[in-house]
């Protein structure tokens, strides 16, 4: 679209200038890039009309004083200083001003319905909304406030990671507590927290509630398609739910047996296993077909990982028609399909293996280090949370990423030990 080319040539050239007017304006230095793509988005669908009109600079100014409002303001005295010494990152692109605008619009429907709630109920009638509020009134605990965004380079790209109330994104740092496990999803994450909802989180700090879970049960994601899906028991039974997760609309739900965990979405199919063994619904539109008899651990790029014993793991690759087994309990497969990393039954220690031979992968870790959490990657790369060999229960750990093609390691960051147990998205 030729507005969209003009906003993005605005932007290009204005986008310094416009950092600082959002400080000048009480913005704190951290947010003022934030605010200001929240003001650029909102001018999108108007920016056609204001080019024409030689208006585009006013349309901006006003959606940053709009967008300034919203934020906690700085001291009147300390701005000018503040926005001379701001260092300005690159600016957003189309598609990080498309995300924002698709952010404000949900922000926007949220509030929307919030407010319709009690006028339908005055529409009703003030007795009968009087008559359901009383003692057990309390929170909506699925209504969540955006989190603090803190603008910062992650020290290792490709990797998302939570570790002292903060999940670590490519440029941004979002406060959050309570997380117990979490899976990529375009440039935000979807997780489950402690309270068991499942939650989507965008690089901006909004957050929009998609369900609830129990919080020991994963949720799972997939960046093709955008959904994802958990299992949400409830009194009346277990349902498994899949969702678009930018949007919260509907995918399509069905009941499942009592003690189903979700495994993970490939494409548009949904995998999960129960204790009847491993089960996939090919597409939204399809039935459930069951996918073998034993507990299913991950698949990805067609190729699974099921637990065939208490101490053996087997790996198939169905186009070939090839599979190996190997001691272990619990897998997680590389994104693309290239090695397995499961732990061995007595020790509990990590190993690796490929998945064309069979043969044992070295896993790049020390005599007595202890793996807190591991995501395999792309490429034979691998990131893990070590407690490192010597340290004390409580000692600080390391996030360490390896290149197990080229036999390299390195220490990325050191986590705080305590506090929650740090997350490696998937």
């Amino acid at each position: 679209m030729r507005a969209d080319a003009d906003l993005m040539v605005y932007v290009a050239a204005r986008w310094p200038s416009l950092v600082r007017d959002a400080v000048l304006l009480g913005v704190h230095p951290d947010e003022a890039p934030d605010t200001t793509t929240e003001a650029l988005a909102r001018c999108r669908r108007s920016w056609g009309r204001a080019s024409r009109e030689e208006n585009v600079d006013a349309l901006v100014h006003e959606e940053l004083v709009r967008a300034a409002g919203r934020r906690t303001h700085t001291t009147e005295a300390t701005r000018e200083h503040a926005a001379r010494e701001l260092l300005v990152l690159a600016p957003p692109d189309l598609v990080d001003i498309k995300h924002r605008e698709s952010a404000n619009n949900r922000q926007l429907l949220k509030r929307a319905g919030i407010i319709a709630v009690p006028l339908l109920l005055v529409a009703v009638g003030a007795g009968a909304f009087l008559a359901t509020s009383g003692d057990s009134a309390g929170p909506d605990d699925d209504v969540l406030p955006n989190v603090h965004v803190t603008h910062a380079e992650s020290p290792v790209p490709g990797v998302v990671w939570y570790a002292d109330g903060k999940i670590h994104l490519a440029h941004q740092l979002l406060s959050v507590d309570g997380v117990r496990d979490m899976t990529r999803i375009g440039t935000g994450v979807v997780y489950g927290d402690e309270d068991g909802r499942v939650v989507y989180l965008a690089d901006d700090g909004s957050r929009e509630v998609l369900g609830h879970k129990d919080p020991g049960l994963p949720v799972v994601a997939t960046d093709e398609t955008g959904w994802a899906a958990w299992v949400d028991s409830d009194g009346s039974g277990s349902t498994l739910v899949v969702k678009e997760a930018a949007t919260g609309n509907l995918v399509r739900t069905f009941s499942v047996d009592a003690g189903a965990r979700t495994v993970v979405v490939d494409g548009n199919a949904i995998y999960y296993s129960d204790a009847e063994g491993a089960h996939v619904v090919p597409s939204p539109s399809r039935d459930v077909v069951p996918y073998g008899p034993a507990p299913l651990l991950d698949v990805r790029s067609r190729i699974r990982a099921s637990q065939i014993s208490k101490d053996t793991i087997e790996v198939v690759q169905p186009v070939f028609n090839e599979f190996f087994d190997v001691r272990g309990r619990g897998a997680l497969l590389a994104p693309d399909g290239t090695f397995v990393v499961t732990r061995d039954p007595d020790t509990g220690e990590v190993e690796l293996y490929d998945n064309r031979s069979g043969e044992r992968l070295p896993s790049g870790l020390a005599d007595g280090d202890e793996v807190v959490a591991v995501s395999p990657g792309a490429r034979l790369t691998i990131a893990y949370v070590v407690r490192p060999a010597g340290a004390t229960a409580d000692g600080d750990l390391e996030l360490r990423t390896c290149d197990i093609g080229r036999g390299e390691c390195e220490v990325d960051a050191d986590l705080p030990g305590g506090g929650d147990t740090p997350v490696l998205a998937r």
